[in-house]
């Protein structure tokens, strides 16, 4: 039996494999074809059968009826022009293409349920205080923020995800769409987080392959970022010099979210540290991690904090930070499990907020079992199981 020629414009499949960062040989692979047949199909020597296409869809990450176009649409998902370091690499990967398209898709899927229910998100992650200092910026959020959380800060021996799951709920329930890389795909040293600036749902994206306590420092820089009205894309590198703009922003907002989650005057409360007031040299790894862990953030973080508030000095930060993230890095390699739990990793990868959402939507059939299946992209089977995983109870 004859294959049948999908009759597709050559631009059209050019500009889907570009827009997830192809090349055509590695497209070629994907699909399943000879490396060579994909520059012919974009030359127009030949063309790609229905099946064909199908796989190319697949690949690209693209309805099928997109590539039915007459030309390549404009503006359609067109990439923002984010904020890059100067070390990184300006071509993003397959992977993180895939990610920003997929945290798109998810507000859009959420925005139809608000619209459905005849609703609005909440607004309320948002903090104006002209004139105010960035201080003041980052205590009004926090007193904003934790003020509605579901879910408290933990006291005692609460450890980093228990710190995480506050801070996410909190900013899930004042209407920022909080979610993560899928399966560690998009490698750390590419991003560790980005968000969309939108004053209805904005975004933030963090990388699941990343610490609990790298996570907790990420979401609280991209909400330094939506507060101050930028959007972007962040490899958290740490620059105390900040010469250009954009190191100059991502500084501002290490300070906000270092603010937010280590507030001065219980930073300045903790034993460690007045038991070393003019005694700088007496810090070491063990007592910044002790110090720092009621906060969940990572001892070079709290390191980090203690210049800002003149407790330590830039010369001693910078000397001694190899060996404080060496150690922090080890740590965390040798608490990371293997695998987990799919459910878990499946909540905190959509995000448990837009979890909850949809599956409340299904409960109270405002959408029905396909749709709810397909916006979690889970079986019709799973549905249930995964919204009792991403309860508020439940750590990220």
């Amino acid at each position: 039996m004859a294959s049948i020629p999908a009759l597709v414009e050559p631009a059209v499949l050019r500009w889907a494999r570009r827009s997830i960062g192809l090349d055509t040989v590695a497209a070629a692979r994907k699909i399943g074809v000879p490396d060579d047949r994909i520059e012919k199909w974009e030359a127009g020597d030949e063309q790609p059968t229905i099946a064909q296409l199908k796989s190319a869809a697949t690949a690209y990450k693209r309805p099928l009826a997109v590539f039915f176009l007459a030309e390549p649409p404009q503006g359609f998902d067109a990439m923002r022009d984010f904020r890059r370091h100067d070390e990184s690499d300006g071509e993003w990967s397959p992977e993180l293409h895939g990610e920003y398209r997929r945290a798109l898709l998810q507000r859009d899927n959420s925005l139809e349920l608000f619209e459905l229910d005849d609703a609005l998100p909440s607004s309320s992650w948002i903090v104006s205080l002209p004139g105010g200092s960035d201080d003041d910026l980052a205590r009004a959020a926090r007193k904003k923020l934790l003020g509605a959380t579901p879910v408290p800060l933990p006291t005692g021996s609460g450890g980093p995800y228990e710190h995480l799951n506050t801070w996410v709920s909190a900013l899930e329930e004042a209407g920022v769409l909080v979610m993560a890389t899928h399966g560690g795909k998009v490698k750390t040293r590419e991003m560790r987080a980005f968000s969309l600036y939108f004053e209805t749902m904005p975004v933030i994206m963090l990388n699941g392959a990343d610490s609990a306590r790298g996570r907790l420092f990420s979401l609280l820089h991209e909400y330094a970022h939506l507060l101050l009205h930028t959007g972007g894309l962040c490899d958290m590198i740490a620059d105390t010099k900040a010469t250009s703009i954009d190191r100059q922003l991502e500084a501002r907002c290490n300070a906000i979210a270092a603010s937010i989650l280590m507030p001065a005057e219980l930073v300045l409360r903790r034993p460690e540290v007045v038991a070393r007031v003019n005694r700088q040299g007496t810090w070491d790894y063990e007592a910044l991690r002790s110090a720092a862990a009621p906060f969940g953030t990572s001892a070079e973080a709290f390191l980090r904090r203690l210049v800002v508030l003149g407790r330590v000095s830039h010369e001693f930060y910078s000397a001694r930070r190899p060996e404080f993230l060496a150690t922090y890095e080890a740590e965390e390699s040798r608490s990371k499990a293997g695998g987990g739990n799919w459910y878990r990793n499946q909540a905190r990868d959509l995000g448990k907020g837009y979890v909850r959402h949809v599956a409340d939507a299904h409960r109270r059939r405002v959408i029905d079992s396909y749709t709810a299946a397909t916006y979690l992209n889970v079986k019709v089977g799973q549905i249930e199981r995964l919204a009792r995983t991403a309860a508020i109870q439940e750590p990220v």
